[in-house]
């Protein structure tokens, strides 16, 4: 344990509100027969085609554990291998048609989720400081929030 001054009491109140959060998004991707971690895919997909390896390694998780995950994703139709152009010998994934539908169903669905279980007379407030939040959040990660 460190010592040291406290933290600002609101940093741990954000953390707290995270973890609460994330249950959320679990309890929808459960329901669209997804894990949090093929979302995570299914996201940075959206963004453009990718390599598997490139995936496991933005994920945090190891080259076998992304294979799962994209093979299931695959079978579901969500998601296709391609050749690299640049490399014949590697494979690129994208996004599919039916795989775009689903990512913005979901999204939908877990939107409106949260809209609910946040519910409160004016939410702009709380909307404009997550939008700015995101913003922040991809600077730092230099890559752009899809929409």
């Amino acid at each position: 344990m460190t010592s040291g001054p406290e933290p600002d009491r609101r940093w741990i109140l954000l953390t707290r509100t995270i973890v609460v959060l994330h249950r959320v998004l679990e309890r929808v991707a459960q329901a669209h027969a997804l894990t949090v971690a093929q979302y995570r895919f299914l996201l940075m997909l959206k963004l453009g085609p990718r390599r598997a390896s490139e995936l496991a390694s933005l994920s945090g998780i190891g080259r076998p554990t992304a294979s799962v995950l994209v093979n299931a994703l695959e079978k579901r139709g969500m998601v296709e291998r391609y050749a690299d152009p640049d490399d014949g010998r590697a494979e690129m994934l994208r996004l599919t048609s039916s795989g775009l539908a689903e990512y913005a169903a979901f999204e939908r669905e877990l939107a409106g989720e949260l809209a609910t279980y946040l519910d409160m007379p004016d939410s702009e407030p709380l909307l404009a400081c997550t939008e700015e939040l995101a913003h922040l959040i991809d600077r730092k990660r230099q890559r752009p929030v899809p929409d």
